[in-house]
């Protein structure tokens, strides 16, 4: 009789764990994917602020390093962040830096970085198709001075 119940008790704690297993390993997928979402949300933010903080021919450099910070940051299950784009607004903007180029000026515009993220999760890639692909995009303000040059001697802003 005892050795029954014991039975039945390895039977019922073996199809337990048979339910369990797979939702506690779901969970934590939806997790780590949901870190993934939030580390690229960040990587677009520092990048936009970062592209936003000087000359504008140059932002698309500086939000570069800052991707290439993160990927030397992360490993594993979070990987390749990469800068899809980085715009401007009004799409002008770099042209009527090129025009205020000798005299100088205050240039205003927007500044927008949109990053991406891969994400391979363990479990949920095998019942749909992964790796899974998450966009970011954020905008920020740009005020950048334009040296003035007309004298031949850079003055600084």
């Amino acid at each position: 009789m005892a050795r029954s119940r014991r039975a039945a008790s390895v039977v019922e704690m073996v199809a337990g764990l048979l339910v369990v297993i797979p939702i506690v390993l779901v969970l934590i997928d939806f997790i780590l994917m949901n870190l993934a979402v939030q580390i690229n949300d960040s990587a677009a933010r520092e990048a936009d602020r970062i592209a936003a903080s000087g000359d504008p021919n140059t932002a698309q450099s500086r939000a570069q390093v800052v991707v290439n910070r993160i990927n030397q940051s992360m490993t594993g299950y979070v990987s390749n962040v990469t800068l899809v784009s980085v715009t401007f607004s009004p799409a002008g903007l770099l042209a009527t830096e090129a025009s205020l180029a000798g005299y100088g000026g205050v240039l205003q515009g927007y500044v927008t970085v949109i990053t991406q993220v891969t994400v391979t999760p363990i479990l949920i890639s095998h019942i749909s198709s992964g790796p899974f692909t998450f966009q970011a995009s954020q905008t920020c303000p740009i005020t950048y001075n334009v040296p003035n040059t007309a004298g031949g001697v850079i003055v600084p802003p």
